[in-house]
């Protein structure tokens, strides 16, 4: 059991790592990366507002990254005690799709400057969003199996 919840602390620890650096991404963006981006898309004859919808996509895509970490972050304190309740359920349910959603704004960026890159990034993305759908689904039948056992005297 030691065992576990070092390795727990362990992941929560990598999770704060990662929620840091996407912090530390989107400033990167807006301070160093955007006047790159406007000048691109400026050779590109593109309009301005490209730019921006790029830097506005960029963030979305971190911020759902961080919330899902968040989330994730809040899911993993209940595996000491029971995981299987209905606020996980909701919470696998809620990060699936904002998965689906980062991956959609992924495939977003095809309108602005088509990359190929864009689709083989959003294609995990969008089969993590489906995983933790289907999951989801997994734990609230676990959940419904809990509730009538203790139910049962």
């Amino acid at each position: 059991m030691k065992t576990t919840s070092i390795f727990n602390r362990f992941v929560q620890a990598c999770i704060v790592i990662g929620m840091l650096t996407g912090i530390a991404l989107i400033v990167d963006i807006y301070a160093l990366e955007m006047p790159l981006v406007t000048d691109f898309f400026a050779r590109e004859g593109k309009p301005e507002y490209f730019a921006v919808l790029s830097g506005i996509i960029a963030s979305l895509c971190i911020l759902g990254g961080e919330y899902i970490a968040f989330t994730l972050f809040c899911m993993m304190n209940t595996l000491d005690r029971d995981p299987f309740v209905q606020k996980n359920v909701n919470a696998l349910k809620r990060m699936g799709f904002t998965a689906l959603t980062v991956a959609l704004l992924g495939l977003s960026t095809m309108l602005l400057h088509p990359v190929p890159l864009a689709v083989i990034a959003a294609a995990p993305v969008a089969m993590c969003g489906l995983f933790s759908i289907v999951l989801s689904r997994v734990f609230a039948q676990a959940v419904a199996y809990k509730m009538e056992n203790d139910l049962t005297v």
